[in-house]
Order: C-alpha cells, then structure tokens, then sequence
C-alpha cells in the first residue's frame, strides 16, 4: 500500500497535478533536518514563490534530508507533497524516481511545511519532487534534476 501511495504521489507531480495523500509527520518530527544546509530552492509557478525547499547533509549519519516550507498563504491547511529519492549505487542520469534505492515521502494538508523526509546519502544522488498548493487551489510544482551525489 505504501509503495502505491509513493507512485501515484510520484505520477501525480510528473502530470503537472497533485493529488495530496493522506500522509503526514508528526510534531515532533516535522521540527527540522539534522546537518548542514546544501541547497534552497524556490518552488514557483511563474515568478510567484509557493514555498521554498531546504535540502540538508549529514555527514555523521550520511543522510539527505529535505523539508518544504510554505510561503503563499502561510497557515492555511493547503495541500503539499515532498518526495525524496536515493538513487541506486551509481546514477548520475536525469531521473531516479522509476529505479530508486529508498524514498522519503510527506504529503497532506500543511499550513507550514512538509517532511522532513530523509533517505540515505553516501554513495547515493539523490532526486526531489514537490508541490505546494494556493488558496486558490493552483499548484506550484519543482521536480529536481538528479544532484547531490556524494
């Protein structure tokens, strides 16, 4: 079942619409991402920001890390959807999410942010996917190259 929710979660955001499934982090876990700060990305639709995804590092546990903060209509329960993929040992090709080692996924309704979501990172890319939806119900959507190989 969880394997089915990541692929339609995965199709969904490749379509250019996301479904938001009822999946979600605790509290506690949402808090934040261990390690050090290795990219911020602006999730856009045109030139408006929608949210701003936080890729991390850990080099003590050798994890990727990411989380998807809210910008337009901060506090309203909108959909968002975050998918963090850890490509197979050695990609270095455009897209890992149809052959991925391991995924991290959060998706629901946020007023703030989804995830974190972690995956591991040694020896690993990694590819990301998300989506923060507006009041109006307009999706902004950033589907990442494959990166951060290390």
């Amino acid at each position: 079942m969880k394997l089915a929710k990541i692929g339609l979660a995965a199709l969904a955001l490749v379509g250019g619409s996301v479904v938001p499934l009822a999946v979600g982090a605790t509290p506690a876990e949402a808090a934040s991402c261990g390690g050090r700060l290795v990219d911020s990305i602006a999730v856009k639709k045109g030139s408006r920001t929608y949210g701003t995804l936080k890729l991390y590092y850990s080099s003590s546990t050798g994890k990727n890390c990411a989380r998807l903060d809210r910008v337009v209509n901060y506090g309203t329960k909108k959909g968002m959807i975050l998918s963090l993929y850890a490509c197979g040992k050695g990609w270095s090709v455009s897209r890992c999410h149809r052959d991925f080692y391991k995924v991290g996924q959060d998706s629901g309704q946020f007023g703030q942010y989804a995830g974190p979501v972690s995956v591991p990172g040694k020896g690993r890319c990694i590819q990301v996917q998300a989506g923060v939806q507006a009041r109006d119900n307009s999706w902004a959507n950033y589907n990442s190259p494959v990166f951060h190989c290390g």
